[in-house]
């Protein structure tokens, strides 16, 4: 989400462009409410609303609420009835609102937006068919969809070495924001990482951080032995902020080092929060595949934890 609106702030310091977001999304539907996509004057959309026939149908009128201005609503029946195939065979409905933006009407706003987002904060952020201000950080207008904007989730990887380097970049790709965590500062070398993936070599620090962040907090320990891990798991239980623990290593590996966690007196984890061992069983070997393998299993997370949206039309 944070990526979104930093490319929108920038897109419009360009030009116009149109905002078109799933503002209720009923039965089976390729996105819930609050997905967005823009499109500009030049260059492919940014975004999806769920691909397909829907998104063809979108595209177009996204190109004609760009060229006149005006505001639409839409609605994409996805049931698939027999002889009434329209947008696409789901099972569902959405309606999306389409919207043009300009740096007039809408650049403070988002903005301001994606700031708060990139800093870890929530922003709710008010989506209106008001042509003079289509989008605002408070209600206005009639007909309005209200969300409030859950940063993207913070990953802390514990470990830089090739496992950890190849989860980091992976993590990054999906929309994750990255924190990398080692005491070896040669290994924290920036051109191994994703450009803006924060480098720590104080564990208690880097722990502090995602601690801090609004969104969901993922810690991945992909250390290179069990001091490190012990050390790892005894921050991060006394946090108790964590939706997500995952350890590496063998059972044999995890086992102990869960009995030697537990022999300290250290606080334990809340149900469904540590994984161990960590990612799901695709046989994976490589580090690419154990990045992949852990990926997945955030993922599958991340999706647990997403709270349908109502819009308040």
């Amino acid at each position: 989400m944070r990526d979104f609106f930093q490319k929108l702030d920038h897109a419009l310091q360009e030009g116009a462009v149109t905002l078109a977001s799933v503002v209720k999304a009923r039965g089976s539907t390729p996105r819930l409410a609050g997905a967005r996509m823009f499109v500009a004057d030049t260059g492919p959309a940014v975004g999806t609303i769920g691909g397909g026939m829907t998104e063809g149908r979108v595209l177009l009128l996204a190109r004609e609420t760009l060229n006149d201005g005006r505001p639409r609503l839409f609605e994409a029946d996805l049931r698939g009835r027999p002889g009434e195939v329209r947008d696409g065979i789901c099972g569902g409905t959405m309606t999306l609102w389409l919207t043009r933006l300009t740096r007039q009407n809408a650049g403070d706003v988002v903005s301001a937006t994606w700031a708060a987002l990139d800093s870890g904060k929530k922003v709710a952020i008010c989506t209106s068919l008001d042509e003079a201000q289509p989008v605002s950080l408070e209600i206005v207008g009639a007909g309005h969809f209200v969300e409030t904007l859950t940063p993207d989730p913070h990953l802390l990887v514990v470990g830089a070495g090739h496992i950890g380097r190849c989860l980091a970049k992976l993590a990054r790709q999906l929309g994750f924001q990255v924190s990398v965590q080692d005491e070896r500062a040669e290994w924290l070398e920036s051109t191994a990482f994703p450009p803006d993936c924060r480098l720590e070599t104080d564990l208690p620090q880097a722990v502090e951080t995602v601690r801090g962040w609004e969104g969901g907090r993922y810690a991945a320990l992909v250390t290179r032995g069990f001091p490190q891990d012990l050390e790892a798991l005894a921050i991060l239980g006394r946090s108790g902020d964590f939706d997500y623990v995952g350890l590496l290593g063998s059972r044999k590996r995890v086992q102990t080092v869960l009995e030697a966690h537990s022999a300290t007196s250290a606080s334990d984890f809340p149900a469904g929060v540590l994984h161990a061992p960590v990612g799901l069983e695709i046989g994976a070997e490589t580090p690419d595949e154990i990045a992949v393998s852990i990926a997945a299993e955030m993922i599958g997370v991340r999706r647990r934890h997403q709270r349908p949206l109502e819009s308040k039309l």
